[in-house]
């Protein structure tokens, strides 16, 4: 059964939204683009939503609330994502992976507010980081395992485990290596708006295949552009490295 008014209602309220915060942010002046490998988002989008975040942070600290909690309260999240693409419910999933994004970036807001980042957080959080996106992927993976789109996953699944190993290792060696179109927050926002604003197009046209088609194209940019950026952070690393 489809519900073209009540997806109607979710997608005018959604695009206002976005309308009225972003606005602002996409007619800022060129200088404020900073560097040049801020990924595909950006980094006027990824300073907007920063300070978006800083107020929650501020709360959450006042609350006793710390930073490793909140990464682990990203990959529960993380989880119940993965679960709920396994178990088709697509809209639902998308606005969990948006949500585990949040978290993403609120933990890391926070831990600077407590003060310099340590190798320990660091190191948890990369892990979390890890096992929240395998999650993710084993969820996709479950929900296109009848076809060739399951292919298709794997491949985004290890392209973005290769962007992830190219910074990692390049860093480790002594090299920077933030370059990259797709990087998480990418791959996030990517696949989390794909599959919520496919499932009201799939409402909206009372089509339902549209749900699982439009994700099944998100997830085929982030395959290509996640190998993409991790043979171009391999490239780049290799050059500073010579």
């Amino acid at each position: 059964m489809c519900h073209p008014w009540i997806a109607a209602g979710v997608t005018a309220f959604l695009v206002t939204q976005a309308v009225r915060e972003l606005r602002p942010v996409l007619t800022a002046s060129a200088e404020d683009d900073g560097p040049a490998h801020a990924g595909l988002l950006g980094a006027r989008l990824r300073r907007w939503f920063r300070s978006r975040m800083e107020p929650l942070a501020d709360a959450l600290l006042r609350l006793g609330m710390t930073a490793d909690r909140v990464t682990l309260s990203q990959l529960l999240v993380s989880v119940l994502c993965g679960a709920a693409y396994a178990a088709g419910w697509v809209f639902t999933a998308g606005c969990l992976l948006i949500g585990s994004g949040t978290l993403d970036v609120l933990d890391g807001t926070m831990a600077r507010k407590t003060g310099p980042t340590t190798a320990r957080g660091a190191f948890f959080d990369s892990v979390v980081d890890r096992y929240g996106e395998g999650a993710v992927f084993v969820g996709l993976a479950a929900l296109f395992r009848e076809g060739a789109m399951l292919w298709v996953v794997l491949l985004a699944a290890f392209g973005s485990f290769m962007v992830s190993y190219a910074r990692a290792r390049a860093e480790a060696l002594g090299a920077d290596c933030s370059v990259g179109l797709m990087q998480r927050p990418e791959r996030y926002v990517l696949l989390g708006a794909g599959s919520v604003l496919g499932v009201l197009l799939a409402h909206l046209t009372c089509r339902p295949a549209r749900a699982t088609a439009v994700l099944a194209m998100s997830v085929a940019l982030v395959a290509v552009l996640a190998n993409a950026t991790a043979l171009q952070r391999a490239v780049f690393a290799l050059r500073r490295l010579a």
